[in-house]
């Protein structure tokens, strides 16, 4: 029998290993939103040579992506400087070969400062998983468009004996 265990699950137990102590593990509702040290943020807060503002619009973009027990966690977020027309599509890929779009996720808002999508989907362990997240700012005047990859997840298959 094979169980399946994340990095994160496997970080945290050598940490408790070399503590000594183990914390009991309890069944729980799985949480929808990711934790901040999972996101990673894209923002205007980076520049480019000669310190122009990487964009006009968006304040940043956040791509997070936690996979646990075969389940993916999806959070992404758009937030800009003043209220807009904000788009997001958020494709869970999967490396098989090359990266392949196995589900898409689209959210809008309008005249807002914040766009997220929170979602969660069954994968199959073995495979390496990222998020494509593309979005889109209209203010009126001008439209920003955008495309980042957020970090590779990948869900491991460990036997009970190792």
């Amino acid at each position: 029998m094979k169980k399946v265990f994340c990095k994160k699950n496997i970080a945290l137990l050598s940490a408790a290993m070399l503590l000594g102590t183990v914390a009991p593990v309890y069944a729980q509702e799985p949480a929808k939103i990711i934790s901040e040290s999972n996101i990673v943020y894209f923002g205007g807060m980076d520049t480019l040579a000669g310190n122009a503002a990487r964009y006009a619009l968006i304040y940043k973009i956040g791509i997070g992506l936690s996979i646990e027990d075969r389940t993916a966690y999806i959070y992404t977020e758009c937030k800009t400087y003043e209220n807009a027309d904000i788009s997001i599509t958020a494709e869970l890929q999967r490396l098989d070969r090359d990266w392949k779009t196995i589900k898409t996720y689209k959210a809008s808002e309008s005249s807002s400062k914040l766009c997220s999508i929170d979602k969660s989907y069954a994968v199959t362990r073995g495979y390496d998983y990222r998020l494509k997240v593309t979005v889109s700012v209209t203010d009126g005047n001008k439209t920003e468009t955008d495309t980042q990859y957020g970090l590779v997840e990948t869900c491991y298959s460990i036997s009970e004996g190792e």
